[in-house]
């Protein structure tokens, strides 16, 4: 659950985080132990609300922070990198990049099509705004005192417009790195809707105009909610979302020679389709299958990297992190930290921890636990038959069932994508069905780990997209949302369907518990962005009125909930709820068999 203020707070810059105590020595904590962030040795001007001329004729408008002499004010002489962030926003300070400005970069401010004081019409990250990207680079390298090399930054929106601008320009351009932050490779199977219903993010197309400004953003908005609320197009994943789905570019951002850190959270609306993207660019890199998964077998490279920080949109960036990135491709520093092994730096909820791992998914070998007639999760299949029928309603104690597995004795890891595989059938000819994993404490105190949902109508997933385990259980299935496949009342069908990926810590002695709904929690629809489902078409509404939801499970139709499970010793963290460091943090470089429970 984000707020409009989280959406400001987190996307309006990079914010610092509180300095680490380091000797000034060569090993350092930071990626590659050879590098510090260093103090501001320069001052910094804005020069604002500079035209530039797109090709078809449209002006936007673009400010351009710049280092100037300490001592005196003027402007330094360079020359320097340029650092271009490309915004929608309101909030968006041009002096946000100032940290960066200071230490030896100049940072231009792009103000998006037909938002704020720029010309034109939005359209939301379509194929005109990506070539205003690739044009405004082409600007961007001939700024006063421009070295000629470029590097895009930026959150959220301008975190997905760097893939799209990168789509567009292709190779041979002035860009040499990429930092998006809290972006992911899909906007249609998480960020705006889940399962196939529209999620909390609707509510960020209705507050457009209060975001970005622009004459055009309400019609925009108003256009896009309204045709998902009836069930056109827009509903379903098709030309529009296609579009717009950043996981279509990966091959295309490897093929320009760009290196990419993302940046995303694990309470993110991209912490799925984060993870899936750094797995799709490590495979383009490694010329493997893109959308499969990244094989322990395929070597890991420093130029894809991704950081999965603890909160929600936005939450934990850090601009030093950001700074060694763009000195490392940009400045040719040589800083180590493109030549770590492993790319992947996570934090672990409930611990607070960190880890460096290198392959996604992480897990070959997932764990299942079956429901059984005891509202238990098993271990093994149960032996006798069993049903439990919940109305399509809000949550509560006579619309939900639960289940719980054995105390973990010693501990373990959760460690990547969820999914279950439940057999269910509807009184009317669709469903809706919501899984929630939770972590039960010792002392009995839950901790809310991951959701996910599926809607029969499409239920349908791509196989060709879809990830299995070394033994063919779905671990990351894909659905296909095309269209809707709707089943007669009463037939009992398994459902495939993904529960967004979680790291989290099973403290020794304590239980997991998946609780099954049929409706969203209101209270989780009432904010700006997030991946409760709230809002089901008009459609989706007239076939799921009044029903009622029969969860089998048993020898007969098996239910099970598929865990990416490590045992307590595999996955050992480090006490650094701060930071990831890459060269103290302990490492995960496979999950092998020992590590299986």
């Amino acid at each position: 659950m984000i707020s409009a203020a989280a959406i400001a707070a987190g996307c309006a810059g990079f914010p610092n985080a509180a300095p680490v105590a380091q000797a000034q020595a060569a090993s350092t904590p930071w990626p590659g132990g050879t590098w510090t962030p260093g103090e501001a040795t320069y001052g910094s001007g804005l020069d604002t609300g500079i035209s530039v001329t797109m090709s078809d004729g449209v002006i936007l408008t673009v400010d351009i922070s710049y280092p100037t002499d300490r001592a005196t004010g003027t402007r330094a002489a360079g020359p320097f990198p340029v650092l271009l962030t490309q915004t929608p926003y309101k909030f968006l300070d041009s002096k946000a990049g100032d940290y960066f400005v200071q230490r030896g970069y100049i940072y231009v401010t792009a103000h998006v099509r037909g938002t704020l004081t720029s010309g034109g019409n939005f359209a939301w990250l379509s194929a005109r705004d990506a070539q205003d990207g690739a044009e405004l680079v082409a600007w961007a390298a001939k700024v006063q005192n421009s070295s000629g090399v470029v590097g895009l930054n930026g959150n959220s929106y301008m975190g997905m417009n760097q893939m799209h601008t990168m789509g567009a320009l292709g190779a041979g351009s002035p860009v040499k790195a990429i930092a998006p932050g809290c972006t992911g490779s899909e906007f249609y199977r998480e960020t705006y809707f889940v399962g196939g219903i529209p999620d909390a993010t609707i509510n960020f197309l209705r507050n457009l105009p209060s975001l970005m400004g622009g004459t055009t953003t309400l019609a925009f908005g108003q256009e896009v909610v309204s045709d998902i609320a009836a069930g056109g197009d827009k509903a379903y994943f098709r030309d529009f979302w296609n579009a717009r789905t950043i996981g279509n570019l990966a091959q295309k951002v490897v093929n320009a020679d760009v290196p990419v850190l993302l940046w995303s959270s694990n309470g993110d609306v991209f912490a799925q389709s984060s993870l899936e993207l750094y797995a799709y660019l490590q495979n383009a890199y490694a010329k493997q299958p893109v959308y499969g998964k990244f094989h322990t077998s395929t070597p890991a490279s420093g130029r894809y990297q991704i950081i999965i920080s603890k909160g929600g949109h936005c939450a934990g960036q850090d601009d030093r992190i950001r700074l060694e990135w763009f000195d490392t491709w940009l400045k040719g520093v040589k800083t180590g930290m493109d030549k770590t092994a492993m790319p992947m730096h996570v934090h672990e909820l409930i611990s607070d921890r960190w880890l460096n791992t290198s392959h996604y998914p992480v897990v070959p070998n997932y764990t299942q636990y079956h429901l059984d007639n005891s509202n238990a999760l098993k271990s093994s299949a149960p032996s006798a038959d069993g049903s439990e029928t919940i109305a399509w309603a809000k949550p509560s104690p006579t619309t939900s069932v639960q289940f719980d597995s054995p105390a973990f004795t010693s501990g373990g890891t959760l460690a990547g994508p969820v999914s279950a595989s439940i057999y269910a059938s509807s009184t009317t000819n669709n469903l809706e069905l919501i899984a929630s994993l939770q972590a039960i404490d010792v002392d009995g105190t839950v901790t809310a780990l991951t959701s996910g949902t599926v809607v029969g109508s499409l239920s349908e997933n791509d196989t060709d997209r879809s990830w299995f385990d070394n033994n063919g259980v779905s671990v990351r299935p894909y659905g296909k949302y095309g269209t809707d496949r709707f089943t007669a009342a009463g037939t009992i069908k398994k459902y495939d369907f993904a529960i967004s990926p979680r790291f989290a810590q099973i403290r020794a002695g304590s239980k997991l518990r998946v609780v099954f709904t049929t409706q969203g929690d209101a209270t989780s629809c009432t904010v700006s962005i997030g991946t409760a489902p709230c809002f089901p078409t008009n459609a989706q509404l007239a076939s799921l009125a009044g029903s009622m939801l029969t969860i089998y499970h048993g020898p007969a139709n098996d239910s099970t909930i598929n865990l990416p499970l490590l045992k307590a010793s595999c996955w050992r963290s480090s006490d650094n709820p701060n930071l990831p460091y890459w060269n103290t943090d302990p490492t995960v470089s496979a999950a092998a068999a020992p590590c299986q429970g």
